[in-house]
């Protein structure tokens, strides 16, 4: 593996190529001075490297201008940005430009950079498939069952055509597990209704109109549906299997600003093709949010979703849907609720991504429901005030003062 390093100082060359060796003892490195050299576009018609780091400071339109360039080259080595001196708008200015990563020097060690290497190589690859026409989720990474959830009696919820593995969640309505399909050995996502809720003519509906919703969204940022049927008295679905693990796990873990800022602009991506369909998710939280093995957030579980177009109503008079913490004030209130309630959720998210902490934390649902309606919208710390007007429009009590789509936060802060 070779990288090329741009960066006027020899010192910092240096100590890139060593923390790249740290992580890949036999890579080469290549070091470009932009000051001497120029834009470092030459070094690329003379070897193939994985990944080119730029060294980008405030006011160096030049830099965008080369990120940009190499960007729009489906060939081209991935672009990782570090900086010494700039802050949150030059990182949204270089992502938006087609960068990568967007790496501070102060706050780099070998682990962090590999982080970041191995990830924008996994999104490259990628964006490469998707060029090429090979979905992302005809790739599937083959797991240990043993190291996940708990195991399956033999008889437990048999479905023809299919192994369960092992139970790796349980729902209001449904239980899920990793499974095997016989056919091809292919590992995917059993999600089986709850046989005491067969006859329960509200959620066998919603079940079954949960398969319709999704499997006519062809999108990126959706779990692939793969099959629906009735294995006696267990309606199921087949889905993707999402290896990536959950939000809330990497919210727990911790997130930097700016990838709180990528997630949401990626998940206002999503929204906004659920949401072209007519379709309002209507229970957006972190734990239905997955990631796939490149990184790429992917929104499930619409078993609450609501299609504008229907005529059915499958929610019964005075019942109160959705999780409470990530609930809209019309949601709270029972009003009706349209796209721009998912916009509030996910304000909500993005307030628990950016500052570690869920809003109105110590609430009850009583109490969280009445925060939503009638209490403040929570501030941010003051070294993440520069995103507090995109946390108090999507957290707009009313849904007129909120961006009034998903295309139109997307195209905000696109990253």
């Amino acid at each position: 593996m070779r990288f090329l390093i741009v960066d006027p100082s020899r010192e910092f060359r240096s100590t890139l190529a060593g923390m790249l060796r740290a992580r890949w003892p036999l890579a080469f490195t290549d070091e470009w001075d932009p000051r001497d050299r120029g834009s470092p576009r030459a070094a690329l018609a003379h070897e193939r490297y994985a990944a080119v780091l730029l060294g980008v400071e405030l006011g160096g339109e030049e830099s965008l201008d080369w990120v940009a360039e190499l960007a729009r080259d489906m060939a081209a080595p991935a672009v990782i940005v570090h900086t010494r001196t700039g802050g949150e708008p030059l990182a949204v200015a270089c992502m938006k430009a087609g960068a990568a990563d967007f790496l501070r020097q102060s706050e780099l060690s070998a682990e962090s950079l590999a982080r970041s290497v191995e990830g924008a190589l996994r999104e490259q690859e990628t964006r490469r498939a998707e060029a090429t026409g090979t979905p992302a989720f005809q790739r599937t990474t083959q797991l240990d069952s043993r190291k996940l959830g708990s195991p399956v009696d033999r008889d437990d919820r048999a479905i023809p055509g299919y192994r369960s593995l092992c139970k790796i969640g349980e729902g209001g309505m449904a239980q899920v597990y990793l499974a095997e399909r016989e056919q091809d050995g292919l590992q995917l996502v059993l999600k089986v209704l709850d046989p005491h809720l067969r006859s329960d003519q509200t959620f066998f509906k919603r079940f079954v109109q949960e398969y319709k919703l999704v499997a006519g969204l062809h999108n990126e940022y959706v779990a692939h549906i793969y099959d629906q049927g009735f294995a006696g008295e267990h309606p199921y679905i087949a889905m993707e299997y999402l290896s990536g693990g959950t939000l809330a796990t990497r919210v727990h873990e911790g997130l930097t600003s700016l990838a709180a800022l990528r997630i949401t602009s990626q998940i206002a991506r999503a929204l906004d093709a659920i949401h072209a369909h007519g379709i309002i998710h209507r229970d957006l939280k972190p734990q239905n949010i997955l990631f796939r093995d490149n990184g790429r957030p992917v929104i499930v579980d619409f078993g609450l979703a609501k299609d504008l177009g229907a005529k059915l109503a499958l929610t019964r008079h005075g019942e109160v849907i959705a999780t409470p913490r990530y609930m809209s004030p019309e949601q709270c209130l029972g009003k009706p609720a349209d796209h721009r309630s998912d916009l509030y959720s996910l304000g909500v998210i993005f307030y628990e991504m950016l500052s570690g902490q869920k809003i109105y934390e110590h609430e009850g649902p009583a109490g969280l429901v009445y925060q939503h309606v009638h209490g403040p919208i929570p501030r941010l710390p003051g070294r993440l005030g520069g995103y507090q007007g995109i946390v108090d429009r999507l957290l707009a009590k009313e849904p007129e003062e909120r961006f009034q789509s998903a295309r139109e936060l997307f195209a905000m802060i696109a990253v």
